[in-house]
């Protein structure tokens, strides 16, 4: 049975053919949807509001939260999840924002942030070091068209839809032995320049001669889609769950577990956290710290490293030889002043903090004689 037409229903239907002018389309039916759950809401639990003006806080939008919460997702018993509530809600409030032009515009207030929940923080997934070996060998044995597109996405980081936009001409010659691979335009809006190896060369080429073959390739694209972008995704996760089954790996293996696998292979091999995100796309340093996962194999090496060299002590100084009647200048008086602090300094780092006090005592009055060498004798100013 259709419901007719619910005044809010027009009002907010309104803003969101508004927002389709620089929205992707993707994004407003998700607009579209948020309000069809609201008003679906309104008319099960407040039949009689029909203005936006008269929403309250209480009892409307509390009762909008607890409804979300007790809300089913599609296809199972489960709630939505705290991130599909959270969108619902900023994306309700942002047409609340844009209903203040409105005849009867919404009280300010409905929506707080506090209302917002938290995202649920999932632990990075990416493959051992043991199924990723097994993994890459099984995908290069297959060597078809899907197996070295999944190849290619675990060498370089791309997210799947990136890996499925790739242009044929790709690749890119930066100077001498440098290349680089255009990830295109893609979840933030944003493009990139991946450095990559011999090894990627030689996949982008297998590729490019794959697309050849039946059936016609797409000439806007490296990977052939005759039945489209999201068929092309679909074989593609099936592809690489065929693959992990026939390697051996039990786990259940999606497609963005190669970029976090990715993620952690670089920061392994010493990649620092700014390369990192530019090398995967982020806009910020928290996004990149999801993907990565520290085991206790890595934290053991880097704290036998940090033991080995390390970085927040000054190197200990070049002996030098006892200062001669030639060598008792101004100059060398200062070099010995300064080799003794830096000196006394790490044997204070590498001592017992009992006599931690006195080392630092003793640190300072070494620092205040230097301090006072180095200021201009009275002598000097008054010229005698």
């Amino acid at each position: 049975m259709r419901h007719p037409p619910h005044p809010i229903d027009k009002a907010l239907k309104a803003r969101v053919r508004l927002l389709a002018t620089t929205l992707r389309p993707s994004t407003v039916r998700q607009y579209a949807q948020t309000v069809r759950l609201f008003t679906a809401y309104l008319r099960e639990s407040f039949p009689d509001v029909r203005r936006a003006s008269h929403l309250r806080r209480d009892p409307h939008m509390l009762g909008w939260l607890e409804y979300l919460w007790q809300r089913r997702a599609r296809s199972t018993v489960k709630p939505l999840c705290s991130q599909t509530r959270g969108a619902h809600l900023i994306r309700l409030r942002k047409l609340f924002d844009l209903l203040a032009d409105h005849a009867f515009p919404p009280r300010p207030g409905l929506l707080l942030s506090e209302d917002i929940p938290r995202p649920d923080q999932t632990l990075p997934r990416p493959l051992t070091p043991e199924d990723d070996l097994r993994l890459q060998a099984e995908l290069r044995r297959r060597n078809d068209l899907l197996a070295n597109a999944l190849l290619l996405q675990r060498l370089t980081g791309m997210r799947i839809g990136e890996t499925a936009d790739l242009a044929p001409g790709c690749l890119r010659h930066i100077g001498g032995e440098d290349w680089a691979l255009h990830v295109p335009v893609g979840k933030l809006h944003s493009e990139r320049w991946t450095p990559v190896d011999e090894q990627v060369r030689s996949i982008v080429a297998r590729l490019r001669f794959l697309a050849t073959l039946p059936p016609a390739a797409t000439p806007e694209f490296l990977l052939p889609r005759p039945k489209g972008r999201d068929a092309l995704c679909q074989e593609l996760r099936a592809a690489l769950t065929e693959a992990a089954g026939a390697a051996g790996i039990s786990a259940h293996i999606v497609p963005h577990q190669l970029r976090h696998t990715y993620a952690t292979s670089m920061l392994r091999a010493g990649v620092s956290l700014p390369a990192l995100m530019k090398l995967l796309g982020h806009r910020t340093a928290n996004m990149t710290l999801r993907y990565v996962e520290i085991t206790q194999k890595d934290l053991q090496r880097e704290f036998h490293l940090a033991r080995l060299t390390p970085r927040h002590l000054v190197p200990l100084p070049l002996p030098a030889a006892t200062p001669g009647p030639d060598d008792a200048d101004a100059p060398a008086v200062l070099r010995h002043l300064s080799a003794a602090i830096r000196t006394l300094d790490l044997f204070r780092q590498n001592n017992t903090p009992s006599r931690d006090k006195f080392l630092r005592l003793l640190l300072r009055r070494l620092v205040r004689i230097r301090t006072l060498f180095q200021k201009p004798s009275p002598d000097a100013d008054t010229g005698k």
